[in-house]
């Protein structure tokens, strides 16, 4: 239910291509430079990038693409400053090209929408709102403009989907942007660069696949036959490899989600990824390693440079230690989860807010959604099982049981038991600011899309819609408004 780490939104958004057909600006060696930065080997191509003309759109455009991707994979807040400055000065260089070109379009397109989740990622979210303004109305017009040049719609598809997404109470200040977005649209367009033949047709695939897992979660298990491949095609592809732990995470198998991280690409050419590390400690942790998922959220806070993420690794430092019944550890990460970081991400708020309501877990509860999570289900109905519910159970309690219930029956293909529980889960929650109710309409919504129950699941999406003051609720209302716009 964790809002996505800042790099997931680079993918959902600026990931670059080069079309098939010929052009002046692209050559053989600014391939290899796209390649190994798509590898994630950032020296490797800064390094060829540097020795081509600096006049090149597609030069000017791979430089900005290598420091963009060193701030989405490292997050140095202390470089983040000088890597924003240098992505400002490229755009002013293209606006002194006097070419007019697809390419020279569409690279001020793409700078300019890197540059706005550079921004983001900072913390300039005034300033990003403007970047991505101009960067969606420019590859609209791109689009209009050069309709043979496959990366636009790819580019424009995915905002298209993401725009889709935003909740209502939030559409007044995209009107005002003067930006709107179709899921419908999104999607057609960013198949129609997944579907045509070009080099880089991988990227939209795995474009494809992580938006298909946002707007149903369900699907991520659908998408992992051609995630697979692709990671089998190119074994040194730390990127592929990246998504594809990703997404058998959300498919719930943690199991074949270690494996991927174990035989991932490593090495002194990749660039440093921290968060890859607090990805496999939620891993270890779901099976009920917690030796090794300490070990992983350790090097992910030795490594990590920036603010994203920090009380969300103490919060499962906190937890691993107390499931592994080292008290004293778990008490000081506990403590820490106040102390350090920032709540911006929704982990990250998760965490601070269960530790500003100075309680302790539910010991079965907590290994239930663990195990659930992770793919053990026979374990986690096991841990389930062995509370008693009764009229003076606290109401979290309750409603937690059987949330974690419905997840169990949901995850094993069991339908009618999960749609069971969540209604129960929504009865027993009540008015409680808590996100069991709201995600179990949300999640009743897609069972009944299924089940081309068309009418109930926009019931249950709209009744998701209507919570609010939860955790969570920044995603699952995304979500469940994604969800709306894909029902006939």
């Amino acid at each position: 239910m964790a809002q996505p780490h800042p790099f997931f939104l680079w993918l959902a958004l600026l990931c670059l291509s080069l079309p098939s057909f010929a052009s002046p600006h692209l050559n053989k060696q600014l391939t290899i430079a796209y390649t190994e930065a798509l590898k994630l080997r950032l020296s490797k191509a800064k390094s060829i990038v540097e020795a081509q003309s600096q006049q090149n759109a597609v030069t000017i455009l791979l430089s900005n693409y290598t420091d963009f991707l060193t701030i989405c994979t490292e997050q140095n807040q202390g470089e983040i400053p000088a890597l924003l400055k240098r992505q400002e000065k490229r755009l002013e260089k293209l606006d002194d090209v006097a070419e007019k070109s697809a390419w020279v379009a569409y690279a001020k397109a793409e700078i300019r929408a890197q540059l706005a989740m550079s921004e983001l990622l900072f913390g300039n979210r005034v300033a990003a709102a403007w970047h991505f303004r101009k960067a969606y109305h420019q590859f609209q017009d791109n689009t209009e403009k050069y309709p043979d040049f496959i990366p636009n719609y790819k580019t424009l598809g995915v905002l298209q989907v993401l725009l889709g997404s935003v909740p209502d109470q939030y559409k007044w200040f995209l009107n005002i942007m003067g930006m709107g977005g179709n899921t419908e649209t999104g999607l057609k367009n960013l198949r129609l660069a997944a579907n045509s033949p070009n080099l880089f047709q991988n990227e939209a695939k795995v474009l494809h696949a992580l938006l298909l897992q946002l707007l149903d979660e369900d699907n991520a298990q659908s998408t992992l036959k051609e995630i697979t491949t692709l990671t089998k095609a190119q074994p040194d592809n730390l990127l592929f490899s990246f998504v594809a732990v990703l997404l058998h995470k959300k498919a719930k198998q943690g199991d074949m989600a270690l494996q991927l991280y174990q035989v991932r690409p490593t090495g002194p050419t990749y660039s440093s990824f921290p968060y890859l590390h607090h990805l496999a400690a939620d891993l270890y942790l779901f099976r009920g390693d917690y030796e090794a998922s300490v070990k992983e959220n350790r090097l992910f806070l030795q490594q990590h440079k920036g603010i994203h993420y920090v009380k969300a690794a103490n919060f499962k430092l906190y937890l691993a230690y107390l499931l592994g019944d080292h008290s004293p550890q778990a008490k000081w990460h506990y403590q820490q989860v106040r102390q350090v970081g920032k709540a911006l991400t929704e982990e990250d708020k998760y965490a601070e807010s269960f530790v500003s309501r100075n309680e302790q877990p539910n010991r079965q509860l907590l290994l239930a959604r663990l195990h659930s999570d992770g793919g053990y289900f026979e374990k986690a109905l096991k841990e389930v099982s062995k509370l008693e519910i009764t009229r003076d159970t606290p109401v979290p309690v309750q409603a937690e049981y059987y949330y974690r219930k419905a997840r169990i029956y949901h995850g094993t293909n069991q339908p009618e038991q999960a749609l069971k529980y969540y209604e129960s889960t929504i009865t027993a929650s009540g008015d409680a600011p808590l996100y069991f109710a709201p995600n179990a309409a949300l999640q009743s919504g897609y069972l009944y899309q299924q089940q081309k129950q068309y009418n109930k699941a926009r019931a249950c999406y709209q009744q998701a819609l209507n919570y609010s003051g939860y955790v969570y609720s920044n995603s699952i209302q995304a979500k469940a408004k994604l969800a709306l716009t894909t029902l006939p």
